[in-house]
């Protein structure tokens, strides 16, 4: 895996996120690097466990932070608020954040890393959901009272399983809902066919585009016989990259890279709870539930 958008948007459906992982040179190396992407992805300043608030601003719309109010009590409202506030609103495909501290207003969509720093070591980080964005709200401070570690089965060589991947030429769209209440849109993009255990199941992969030229991934969402038990019970999900707009028919997936959907470790996520697949099996590969476990 490499750091992207994605997760935030299908499983926050989420699904920002945005789980960095470095190329690596086996699955071994790819397990490793794995493990400490995703917790850096929790840990970091603008990490999971750092979410103060999240605004999903439609377009022409804009929410504010009120002047004057502690850090750890800030919390998006709704409407362009005062000059003393910041201001952020999506407007014409930019993501435009005002402050008083800011010399000029920033399209946060084009800074570095989508953000940007307030004084008092807050962030405000924007990310494009389905038709608006979502404007983040990020708290340093809270990592050090929420985050007590990951959880992760160790890397087991027999997670490393080839599947066959049968396209579908067209996409189909596939309507669901989130643990949020929201509707939103993944493409079923085809079919794996998955040897587990004796048993060949059949799972369908998932992408947020719907076009072959641009996709470089698909996804697949799972539940298990681990669910509620070792692994979080909403479910998990595996990535598996392909040069864009070439997906091979035959796929090593690493299940050592497993991970859970991002609602484990925050409600702020909108992930999804109707795409999975149950996998009648025990799937003791990649991250662990509860945290810290």
């Amino acid at each position: 895996m490499r750091p992207q958008a994605l997760p935030i948007r299908t499983l926050a459906l989420v699904l920002a996120l945005a789980l960095p992982c470095a190329a690596a040179a086996g699955p071994r190396e790819d397990y490793d690097a794995f493990r400490a992407g995703l917790i850096e992805q929790a840990s970091g300043p603008t990490g999971m466990y750092a979410i103060q608030d999240v605004a999903v601003i439609a377009p022409g719309a804009s929410a504010h932070l009120p002047a004057g109010a502690n850090a750890a009590a800030l919390r998006w409202s709704p409407g362009a608020g005062g000059q003393n506030d910041v201001r952020v609103s999506w407007r014409d495909g930019r993501a435009r954040i005002d402050a008083p501290e800011l010399k000029q207003a920033v399209d946060l969509l084009k800074a570095p890393d989508q953000k940007q720093v307030l004084p008092g070591g807050l962030s405000v980080r924007a990310t494009v959901y389905e038709d608006s964005i979502k404007a983040w709200l990020y708290n340093p401070a809270l990592v050090k009272q929420r985050f007590k570690g990951l959880s992760f089965f160790p890397y087991d060589p027999k997670g490393v399983i080839q599947a066959t991947f049968t396209r579908k030429d067209a996409p189909q769209a596939v309507s669901h809902l989130d643990s949020r209440n929201h509707t939103g849109t993944m493409y079923w993009i085809g079919d794996v066919e998955l040897p587990l255990q004796g048993k060949t199941y059949t799972l369908r992969a998932f992408n947020k585009n719907q076009d072959w030229s641009k996709m470089d991934h698909l996804l697949l969402f799972f539940t298990d016989k681990t669910s509620k038990k070792t692994s979080y019970g909403g479910g998990r999900s595996l990535e598996a990259h392909f040069p864009a707009g070439q997906p091979p028919r035959s796929l090593s997936l690493n299940f050592n890279t497993l991970y859970s959907f991002l609602c484990a470790h925050s409600d702020y996520y909108n992930c999804p709870i109707n795409l999975t697949t149950y996998v009648p099996v025990e799937l003791k590969y990649g991250e662990k539930y509860p945290p810290g476990a």
